[in-house]
């Protein structure tokens, strides 16, 4: 079944903008939608249709201090947002249209609405609870992991071929299109050669992370996170090093741009990080990632909150399969005998099977969440 093409907002991530949950308010006179912001000479309007698909997009510059921002008749009753590109700026955005008079009624009187008042955010809008509360804001969401379910080609809008994601990404799945000669910036170790493929490289179970151009129409960059491996990871052949690091990270960071946590450390200072290790220690609200060691002590503990984003990934099965969960499906697989009482230490070897997960840190809370289970099974 052919999944619906919904349009990533991720300009912002690259411009290191923050959204906030207020809402721009201008009026509609004969020239168009008019408002003030200080500071700001450009502002991009983006109108979504009821997918939440982009549909338009246009930037405008200021003269003297206020714009006009002509949109089109027909994206008038769409869902628009704003971003202001000198101060960085994300706001939900809406016009204030003067209502027709009924023909058969004398209209009271109105007073001219004051510019002052309509070129500020309202300050009485309710904030938009479009995200899960694991997200603090816009951003978050812009920078979260998105896993592979599937690589096709598709026809883009313009008639060209592009490579269709299937992805599993904010917590639910959907399709992206990407084009054919964009290449993959960044790869950790132990897949350099990911790097300058195609995304027609990629493969289920793969995680990425995308940034788009500022309307939100174009995928601008793809990062290559991480692949399951073949075999077990801590009893096969291969050394990925003692907190498997080769296996997410080159030169130390996730994807050129994010901290990874080593096993004995705190949590980073860093907004966004990433952890990956086995699940040694499980309960409903919380885990504990164990490394190569296998030592407790230097475990890395995790809260989950209600509405942390989880994904999975059989590897044990025949061909993988994948699944958006929760965080009853984030649990060991190895039993309280598997660890020696006075080392508190885990002998990890082929007697058990592993669950694995690859997290990604948000302000010290584990957000996204995405497991590999059931390998050495």
């Amino acid at each position: 079944m052919k999944k619906k093409l919904i349009s990533f907002l991720l300009a912002v991530s690259a411009l290191g903008s923050t959204a906030f949950a207020e809402t721009l308010t201008a009026d509609y006179g004969a020239s168009g939608a008019s408002f003030k912001s200080e500071g700001d000479d450009r502002a991009v309007i983006m109108c979504y249709d009821d997918e939440g698909k982009l549909c338009y997009s246009n930037m405008y510059k200021s003269e003297n201090g206020e714009f006009t921002a002509a949109v089109p008749d027909e994206y008038m009753n769409a869902k628009k947002k704003i971003y202001f590109a000198a101060t960085g700026r994300l706001m939900d955005f809406e016009i204030k249209q003067e209502e027709t008079p009924s023909p058969t009624a004398s209209p009271e009187p109105t007073p001219a609405p004051s510019p002052e008042a309509s070129a500020k955010p309202s300050e009485t809008a309710e904030p938009q609870k479009t995200l899960p509360s694991v997200y603090e804001k816009e951003s978050d969401r812009i920078y979260a992991p998105a896993m592979v379910k599937e690589v096709s080609v598709s026809t883009g809008a313009n008639g060209d071929d592009v490579y269709a994601l299937t992805l599993f990404y904010a917590g639910e799945e959907i399709s992206v299109g990407v084009e054919t000669d964009l290449t993959i910036a960044t790869a950790p170790e132990a897949y350099s050669y990911m790097k300058g493929e195609t995304v027609n490289a990629l493969r289920e179970g793969d995680v990425i992370c995308l940034t788009a151009n500022i309307s939100g129409d174009r995928i601008r960059t793809v990062d290559f996170i991480f692949r399951p491996t073949d075999e077990d990871i801590v009893t096969g052949g291969t050394d990925y090093g003692v907190n498997f690091e080769k296996l997410v990270t080159d030169g130390g960071m996730v994807a050129g741009k994010w901290a990874y946590m080593n096993y004995g450390s705190h949590t980073p200072t860093d907004r966004y990080a990433y952890a990956f290790g086995i699940i040694g220690r499980s309960d409903s609200n919380s885990f504990m990632l164990i490394n190569k060691n296998g030592l407790e002590d230097d475990g890395i503990e995790f809260d989950l909150a209600r509405d942390t984003i989880v994904y999975s990934c059989d590897v044990g099965a025949k061909d993988y399969e994948l699944e958006i969960t929760d965080r009853a499906a984030v649990r060991t697989t190895l039993p309280r005998s598997a660890f020696n009482n006075d080392e508190a230490k885990a002998e990890l070897t082929d007697d058990y099977s592993y669950n694995y997960a690859l997290v990604r840190i948000v302000d010290g809370t584990a957000a996204d969440v995405i497991l590999y289970n059931n390998y050495n099974e």
